[in-house]
């Protein structure tokens, strides 16, 4: 199973950044739009984990949630990773959400999972360029690369208002049947924030 741990912002903040998004043109067919429905902010990626490791993750989650205190959160701005990743900004609490990252990858570390060592840059991923060109293609085949920095700067004043995150969620990440298709995320586990 191909786990990941994330906040999900409520359903108004996603209508908004879906209006905020509709501004922008859609027409580059070398962008993968993700599906505002698997908007979310990840805490810890998790990679392959053996079910049998699920009921001692899932006790380890809670618990860590048990630990950590609702926070205020917006989605706010945006930025790129690499030139293949376009992305929305996360403010508000940003070193609460960071804490609550590292107590969930201390927590998968217990089950003998390996967490990625990078520094945590939250944020909800919106877009990647594709990548799924046929080996070996020419440069007269590929489409010419994208340029994500003018959706950047269209995102530079986009804002919503904050919102008190309450719970976090696990998910499984499922790839479809049909190749071409962005992973389905299912949901495996939601735990309240009930640290004081």
């Amino acid at each position: 199973m191909r786990l990941f741990v994330a906040v999900v912002p409520p359903r108004p903040v996603l209508l908004e950044l879906r209006a905020a998004l509709s501004t922008l043109p859609h027409t580059d067919g070398n962008l993968r739009w993700r599906h505002p429905e698997s908007w979310h902010i990840t805490l810890a990626f998790l990679g392959d984990v053996p079910r049998e490791t699920l009921p001692e993750l899932t006790e380890r989650l809670a618990r860590a949630a048990s630990r950590a205190t609702p926070m205020e959160l917006s989605v706010a701005g945006g930025g790129q990773f690499d030139s293949r990743v376009l992305w929305a900004g996360v403010q508000g609490d940003r070193d609460r959400l960071g804490r609550l990252s590292e107590t969930v990858a201390a927590a998968a570390r217990r089950c003998r999972l390996k967490i990625d060592d990078r520094p945590y840059r939250p944020h909800v991923t919106l877009a990647r360029v594709r990548n799924d060109f046929p080996e070996g293609a020419e440069a007269a085949v590929a489409p010419p690369q994208t340029d994500l920095q003018p959706y950047v700067d269209r995102m530079a004043a986009f804002r919503t208002p904050r919102w008190l995150v309450k719970e976090m969620e696990l998910f499984e990440s499922v790839k479809p049947a049909t190749a071409g298709r962005a992973n389905i995320y299912l949901s495996r586990g939601r735990w309240p924030l009930t640290g004081r």
